[in-house]
């Protein structure tokens, strides 16, 4: 290993140990961007924190947990000065906002869970650089160091920053229009791509990530594009929600798009209308669940709602195909339509 490398990870709080092993085991390209992303040293215990910060070691366990990291030994020093101020600013906020405990778990739990994600899409990209240069023959110690350089750690910041900002005033004016308008109906959608299981069952993992990224992709342009916005993807369902008008826009959007795309499968649709819950990122309420059997009856490249929505949709040029009376798993028989837009 470079002596300028060791150096300076060991600024960052690497042990000699660390460096040592990392050295010969050849994940020192990984122990560099650990390091860089969170540095200092590693001195502190939970009882360490909960003895500095006031903050009792089965809450402190519980917040940790709900970070969506296993339990530590107390007495394990695994832990930095950034955790200390991280604990007591997010208690600080807490007693601020008169939060309960139980609230103050289920809002980490919830923000963790999306930051997670974002994490993922990082990891990924970073772990796909790194393959690269081994690839192509560089020296460990050299990944190490031009990964350490790459991460430009401040900009990250400064767009995931912004990229927040932006998502919380839109949510903001989301639940404030909501609260002003209770009894709007809103619009729920579910898509999936129909055939998945079985087109998929051969695929290598890599073809699988592929096909899914490529409809991600698609989805949440053309959700977007339609007025109505993506709640969350489940494998290869992504559920979105908006003015019943939007939702139902961007479902026969989607519908197009898919078709006139060679490298995904046909899309099934359903959605319904009717009063919500938003909370922590998500939609609850009948609506969600109708919206949801009535995808798994939905034939490929057909939009499928039921008879209901049509008083949401009186002004707009969308056509109901009768479809019949079908029986929805958990909710009944009902009368079902097919959708189109109106010649």
């Amino acid at each position: 290993m470079r002596p300028e490398l060791r150096a300076r990870l060991a600024e960052l709080g690497a042990s000699d140990d660390d460096l040592d092993r990392a050295e010969r085991e050849g994940w020192l390209p990984v122990l560099a961007i650990d390091r860089t992303i969170m540095p200092g040293d590693q001195h502190l215990s939970l009882n360490d924190i909960s003895a500095t910060t006031g903050i009792d070691v089965v809450l402190l366990r519980r917040l940790w947990r709900a970070l969506g990291f296993p339990d530590v030994p107390v007495d394990f020093q695994v832990f930095t000065e950034r955790d200390v101020r991280a604990a007591q600013r997010l208690m600080g906020r807490a007693l601020a906002d008169d939060l309960e405990t139980e609230e103050l778990v289920r809002q980490v739990q919830a923000v963790s869970a999306a930051m997670a994600r974002v994490a993922s899409v990082e990891a990924d990209a970073i772990g796909d650089v790194m393959q690269r240069l081994l690839r192509e023959g560089r020296p460990v110690d050299e990944v190490a160091e031009l990964l350490a350089d790459a991460l430009r750690w401040d900009d990250l910041s400064e767009l995931i920053d912004y990229e927040h900002r932006l998502q919380l005033r839109a949510a903001i004016w989301r639940s404030s229009t909501l609260q002003a308008l209770p009894d709007t109906p809103i619009g729920v959608g579910f898509a999936d791509l129909a055939g998945y299981t079985k087109v998929t069952e051969h695929f290598a993992p890599d073809e699988i990530g592929a096909l899914i990224a490529r409809w991600e992709e698609r989805a949440y342009d053309t959700v977007t594009r339609c007025g109505a916005q993506v709640v969350k993807t489940i494998g290869d369902e992504v559920m979105f929600a908006g003015l019943p008008a939007s939702v139902v826009d961007a479902a026969l959007a989607l519908r197009d798009v898919v078709a006139d795309d060679p490298l995904l499968l046909p899309v099934r649709v359903g959605v319904a209308a009717g009063p919500v819950l938003r909370r922590h990122g998500d939609v609850y309420g009948p609506v969600v669940n109708l919206a949801s059997r009535l995808t798994e009856i939905a034939p490929p490249g057909v939009v499928v709602a039921a008879g209901e929505f049509r008083a949401e949709l009186a002004e707009a040029p969308i056509r109901f195909t009768p479809m019949g009376t079908r029986r929805l798993r958990s909710i009944g028989s009902i009368e079902v339509f097919a959708l189109d837009k109106t010649d």
